[in-house]
């Protein structure tokens, strides 16, 4: 360092008195001479940063009162300059190495922030990006605190990687819609890759692509299917030919007929399938045994090994 920049020299200076500094910023710069001597270490000097922010304004403030008496006195130059160069000759402390520790430590503790900052088990999007008119029978509160919008932007690229692989593994996501599901899947690699449970409310007329799209997460075990009446407003097109020359035939929709319904029934290699209705309390006896009887089927077939020639 040279011998100007230090508190030292511009007190001999006087410089303090002439430039009108703070108490702030001149325990500041005493603490730089101190750490330049070895009497305090850099943590101890971060320290005197982090916690005031009086002294972190007074940086800003003295660059700013340097800057103007440039203006005024150009022969001040040297003198303005020394001192902001004190400011950038404070080291940054060498953060923690925890990508060198054990993968199980660094789960355990990711997994440790996940359960601190999501605290339900079914994580529901925040915001519906699908541009559909679907209707909503959401009974969870769908927010977003400011934690869970920073958490992955604060761990950089390595870290979040690992995250996200742990986040979408520990919880289910729920989307109030087929449509919604299938943006999220073509929108989000993280998601579709290692995604483990979802419950997705059966309707929109998207249906057929988002359960065909489902196959593409391999490491998906769980399918959670909510049933309502908007269920049975899209029918799939043979269904909907169907019902233009046959309209007493099918004033009835049978579940077979919904929009899905074929692209749902290919998929294989879970290990659990649930089938829900979102207003269980209105259903009627031919409601219940048309959702008993889904859950059935969908349990049989969803749950076969999947094709290994697919």
């Amino acid at each position: 360092m040279s011998t100007s920049k230090s508190f030292f020299v511009l007190k001999s200076k006087a410089i303090p008195t002439r430039y009108g500094l703070s108490r702030n910023i001149q325990t500041l710069l005493q603490g730089l001479d101190s750490y330049h001597s070895g009497s305090v270490d850099v943590s101890e000097l971060g320290r005197l940063v982090r916690l005031s922010p009086r002294r972190r304004a007074a940086v800003a403030n003295t660059i700013t009162k340097c800057a103007n008496i440039l203006k005024k006195d150009p022969s001040e130059v040297k003198t303005c300059v020394d001192i902001i160069e004190m400011y950038r000759q404070t080291p940054t402390e060498e953060g923690f190495p925890f990508m060198k520790l054990p993968i199980e430590i660094r789960e355990r503790t990711l997994d440790l922030m996940i359960d601190n900052t999501f605290r339900t088990q079914t994580v529901v999007p925040a915001i519906k990006t699908a541009a559909c008119r679907c209707p909503k029978y959401d009974r969870d509160h769908v927010f977003q605190t400011s934690q869970m919008k920073t958490l992955p932007n604060l761990l950089g690229q390595a870290l979040g990687d690992e995250f996200y692989r742990i986040f979408f593994r520990k919880k289910k996501f729920r989307f109030r819609c087929a449509c919604e599901l299938l943006v999220h899947l073509n929108d989000n690699p993280h998601l579709k890759h290692h995604v483990r449970h979802i419950v997705v409310h059966w309707c929109g007329p998207q249906s057929a692509e988002a359960f065909k799209a489902i196959p593409k997460c391999p490491k998906l075990e769980s399918l959670s299917i909510n049933l309502s009446k908007s269920t049975l407003m899209h029918l799939n097109e043979r269904a909907e030919i169907m019902r233009t020359y046959f309209p007493i035939a099918y004033r009835n929709i049978r579940m077979s007929d919904v929009l899905g319904m074929d692209e749902l029934l290919a998929i294989r290699g879970l290990q659990d399938v649930h089938v829900f209705h979102i207003q269980p309390k209105s259903n009627s006896h031919s409601v219940e045994m048309d959702r008993a009887c889904l859950w059935e089927m969908l349990t049989r077939k969803l749950t076969l090994p999947p094709d290994p020639l697919i």
